[in-house]
């Protein structure tokens, strides 16, 4: 009977390239360009001419793109999504307070 060896798969980390960066800023910076909303909404306690179904349908997306950065490892994906519920519960917070 033939012996077969498992040989372990030895996965070496590719490089880090320019665009790698760009992409882990973008990760980060993107849903903080949200936040003048949130605020705008807190300070003038008012949400008027906020849309709430857009906001909530920005949620729904957001939990969407995050099960599926999840499942497929991609980790800068699985921050923004994380990074952009935060900061839409918040929103969607606000407009049901101050609407």
């Amino acid at each position: 009977m033939a012996r077969h060896h498992h040989i372990a798969r030895i996965h070496k980390k590719k490089p880090k390239e320019p665009f790698d960066f760009l992409v882990y800023f973008f990760t980060v910076a993107t849903p903080l360009f949200e936040i003048p909303q949130a605020v705008a909404i807190y300070t003038a306690k008012s949400a008027e001419n906020v849309p709430l179904l857009t906001w909530v349908f920005f949620l729904f997306a957001d939990v969407v793109w995050l099960v599926y950065a999840i499942r497929n490892k991609l980790v800068p994906l699985a921050l923004t999504y994380l990074l952009y519920l935060i900061v839409e519960i918040a929103i969607v917070g606000g407009i049901l307070v101050y609407s």
